[in-house]
């Protein structure tokens, strides 16, 4: 590495720069169930179903929550295996998806799938809204530095899977705020969306072995 403002950074400090952004995601993912270990169990005159259906919101939430981080962190992992060498500008831009991610797990103990929580919910997709553009951020760089890659052909397009994301939580905002029962039950949606665009940001199994070689 140089000593350069804009540094360039390979290998094994690449490597402890992906594994602190997998640990971040693991500790919001912990902070995430937390309100759910506290959920008193079934008693002689409450049954377990009575415990499910009066914590329903609780669970719903953290059930959408923990998919959205997951479908976040898979996202940030396929960006990140076509990266052989990233700079501090990538960096502080991951930091900022970090960021969003800590986050999150607040907005999730705030809404109510169930009530009009438009003051949570609008928080809620603004925080994925955030957190799908640094994403798209880090992809630009990258396609503005092709030493950086893996593979430049992947990234031949400036439309990313995290921008289709971008536009789609940028909409949820909006929702969330004219109709936030709505909007909230929309973010299942997610899942077959992810489905659905992930092609393009497939990488063959001969370029995630490459870049391994590259990194070692």
């Amino acid at each position: 590495m140089n000593s350069s403002p804009n540094r360039t950074i390979t290998g094994r400090s690449l490597d402890r720069v992906i594994n602190f952004s997998d640990a971040v995601v693991a500790v919001a993912i912990t902070v995430l169930v937390l309100p759910i270990v506290d959920i008193q169990g079934p008693t002689d005159t409450h049954s377990m179903l009575s415990v499910l259906s009066d914590n329903s919101d609780q669970l719903i939430a953290f059930g959408l929550t923990f998919l959205i981080l997951f479908i976040l962190w898979q996202g940030h992992h396929r960006v990140f295996e076509n990266f052989v060498a990233i700079d501090n500008t990538i960096m502080w831009i991951n930091a900022g998806w970090l960021a969003t991610v800590a986050f999150l797990p607040w907005p999730s103990r705030l809404i109510d799938v169930s009530a009009n929580s438009a003051g949570a919910g609008w928080l809620y997709c603004l925080t994925l809204f955030l957190n799908a553009v640094f994403l798209h951020f880090i992809y630009q760089h990258g396609r503005k530095h092709p030493g950086y890659l893996t593979n430049v052909d992947l990234w031949s397009s400036w439309v990313s899977i995290s921008f289709v994301f971008a536009v789609a939580f940028g909409i949820m905002v909006i929702a969330s705020i004219l109709v936030p029962a709505m909007a909230l039950w929309l973010l299942f949606l997610l899942l077959p969306l992810r489905f659905f665009v992930q092609q393009k940001g497939r990488l063959p199994a001969s370029v995630t072995r490459s870049s391994s070689k590259r990194r070692n």
